[in-house]
């Protein structure tokens, strides 16, 4: 399947934030298709520093990560840079408890792992027409 080049693509910037390599280099491949700029973290620190320092307008994070949780991560990022950056969750806990810790943080979604690439990449269009394309 290839992947069709956004136009507008290259207007956004996701941070993609898991501790696996590998997820995080697929889920970069995936965006970067479309012709969205990606930043990568592998941790909860990392994540923080690079929205301090980039513009992001989609966070994209793994709920269990070697640091901060996701969530932490989340909420220091939304604390600290003052504006509402919509975030996807990846997890492959999805457990009745997460999903309410996420709806209860206004978390966008949650994609449960291993990650269904059409539901990844259709949440992220979705997320950037609902914040950014009004």
């Amino acid at each position: 399947m290839v992947a069709l080049y956004h136009p507008d693509a290259d207007s956004f910037s996701l941070l993609i934030t898991d501790d696996d390599k590998s997820c995080r280099d697929s889920l970069r491949e995936i965006l970067e298709l479309k012709g969205y700029t990606t930043y990568l973290a592998s941790c909860g620190r990392e994540a923080i520093k690079i929205a301090r320092s980039e513009e992001l307008h989609v966070l994209i994070l793994d709920a269990h990560l070697p640091d901060y949780s996701g969530l932490e991560t989340f909420n220091i990022i939304k604390k600290e840079i003052s504006i509402s950056i919509p975030c996807i969750f990846i997890s492959g806990d999805i457990s009745k408890e997460l999903q309410i810790n996420l709806i209860n943080a206004n978390a966008y979604t949650l994609i449960p792992k291993p990650i269904n690439v059409n539901i990844f990449r259709d949440s992220v269009e979705q997320v950037i027409e609902k914040y950014y394309w009004k």
